[in-house]
């Protein structure tokens, strides 16, 4: 992985994700470029992890599942995902873990976040450094959905259900009161 101890480390950082990931950051790059829009890019790229989160499992109860991609949606849209509910959740979605230095990435990278968003400020290191592990949680996380569900969350979902035959709705509901939705 690449350090990000300037600006131009955490450039690289982001110029080595693959092109479908730079296209799904849109927008971050330019606040890569002055430290002092780090806090919005910390902000920009938390909301894209959280989004993406959503994202892996919508490609794991679709891909390996075959929910019904409208009932995804609404049971998705319906949760409120705490550290802890995700985790859970994606195990129950993809029979693993999420993977343990992903998790030891973004909880470093929260720590900071946590900092900024609670008015504590934090320093032009840090939040780069914050943004430099969410950008490699992003990466591993998207490595390890893609993976299992030849998807990679954080890039281009187009054709996620494919040719494949997906349930309908009223099966789709109880398989995923089953993995944990609707609770």
């Amino acid at each position: 992985m690449i350090a990000a101890k300037s600006k131009i480390g955490l450039k690289k950082k982001f110029d080595a994700l693959p092109d479908q990931t730079k296209n799904y950051l849109s927008g971050i790059e330019t606040l890569l470029d002055n430290p002092g829009t780090f806090n919005v890019a910390l902000a920009f790229a938390f909301m894209k992890v959280e989004e993406g989160q959503h994202r892996a499992l919508k490609c794991g109860l679709i891909r390996l599942h075959k929910c019904n991609s409208a009932k995804v949606d609404d049971a998705l849209g319906k949760q409120h995902f705490t550290r802890a509910y995700f985790k859970a959740i994606f195990k129950n979605v993809f029979g693993e873990d999420v993977n343990k230095s992903a998790l030891e990435l973004i909880g470093k990278a929260e720590k900071v976040r946590d900092k900024l968003i609670h008015g504590k400020g934090a320093d032009s290191p840090s939040l780069r450094e914050a943004i430099a592990d969410a950008f490699d949680y992003i990466g591993t996380l998207g490595k390890q959905v893609e993976t299992k569900t030849g998807k990679n969350p954080f890039g281009d979902l187009r054709g996620l259900a494919g040719k494949a035959a997906l349930m309908d709705e009223v099966p789709s509901f109880w398989l995923l009161k089953g993995l944990g939705f609707y609770s």
